[in-house]
């Protein structure tokens, strides 16, 4: 048993590759990377969006991860800038599928 437990690789940081709820379409792009990748793929649906910002935060802080794969639709924008810093600390890519809107001059007044 023992020499099977020492047999066994540790598990590379930043390995891992996270998609957060992929469409129909990011799927199949993620069927057509070469195999080695599609095995470093994990995929996460999350049923409450408003505990997705600290699973994030967690899965970063582990090293674990390369990138990190999401639509920038489900996060709060006060949490966007905060995950791209902790993102930067942690060596692991924040993937943003879409772009968000930028605030035009009535919708900056409308803040204040």
């Amino acid at each position: 048993m023992n020499a099977l437990l020492q047999t066994q690789v540790e598990p590379s940081s930043h390995y891992w590759m996270l998609w957060i709820s992929p469409s129909h379409t990011q799927i199949k792009q993620i069927k057509q990377l070469p195999q080695h990748e599609q095995q470093r793929v994990l995929m996460l649906h999350p049923k409450k969006i408003d505990q997705l910002c600290h699973a994030l935060e967690q899965a970063i802080t582990t090293g674990n991860y390369a990138s990190i794969t999401l639509n920038r639709e489900i996060m709060p924008s006060k949490q966007e800038a905060a995950l791209e810093v902790l993102a930067l600390r942690n060596n692991t890519h924040i993937n943003w599928i879409t772009q968000r809107s930028s605030m035009n001059s009535a919708c900056q007044l409308t803040l204040i």
